[in-house]
C-alpha cells in the first residue's frame, strides 16, 4: 500500500512544481520615516531655523511608475518656496530630477512620474533608470528650499 502510495505522491509534487512561478511578483519599495535635517544639507545652511527638522516617507509603487513623495515639516526659518527630489550622494549636492509642485504646506503629498523627470549631466538618462537607482538606495535625496537657506534648509537621504 505505502508503495503505491509513492508514485501518486511523486506526481503530486511534479504538479505543484511545475504549476509554480519562479518570478516572484513585484513589491512596493518603501523608504520610511527619512529624518531631514538641517545637518543632512551639504553644506548645512547657517540660517536654518533651530528647530528645522521632518520627516520624508518615498513609495516607488510595484510597477515603477511613479514616485509617491509624503513630506512633514516644522520650524523652518521661512516659509518652503522649492521642494524636490535630487539625484546624488549624502557627499555632495546633486542636480534636481524630480520637482515638486507648490503647494508646500506641511504635511504634503506629490506624485511623481516619467513626464516630471529633468535628467542632469552625471543623472540616470530618463526616470526608469533613476528608479532602479533610487530602489537601490542612496541614490537621491529630498530638500526643502527656504528664502533664508535657497540651497535647501532640511534634507533627508533616499536609504
Amino acid at each position: 500500500m505505502k508503495r503505491a502510495l509513492i508514485p501518486v505522491f511523486l506526481v503530486a509534487v511534479a504538479i505543484v512544481v511545475a504549476c509554480s512561478s519562479d518570478e516572484s511578483p513585484a513589491q512596493a519599495k518603501v523608504f520610511s520615516n527619512l529624518a531631514m535635517s538641517p545637518m543632512n544639507e551639504t553644506p548645512p545652511c547657517t540660517d536654518a531655523g533651530v528647530a528645522a527638522t521632518g520627516t520624508a516617507k518615498v513609495t516607488i509603487p510595484a510597477d515603477n511608475a511613479s514616485v509617491v513623495v509624503d513630506v512633514s515639516y516644522s520650524g523652518l526659518s521661512t516659509a518652503v518656496f522649492m521642494a524636490h527630489i535630487h539625484s546624488g550622494t549624502p557627499a555632495a549636492a546633486g542636480p534636481i530630477v524630480l520637482p515638486f509642485s507648490a503647494p508646500f504646506d506641511s504635511p504634503f503629498t506629490k506624485t511623481l512620474t516619467a513626464a516630471d523627470y529633468t535628467p542632469a549631466t552625471g543623472t540616470p538618462p530618463d526616470f526608469a533608470s533613476f528608479v532602479t537607482a533610487l530602489k537601490a538606495g542612496g541614490a537621491g535625496y529630498v530638500n526643502l528650499h527656504t528664502e533664508a537657506c535657497r540651497p535647501g534648509e532640511i534634507r533627508a537621504e533616499i536609504q
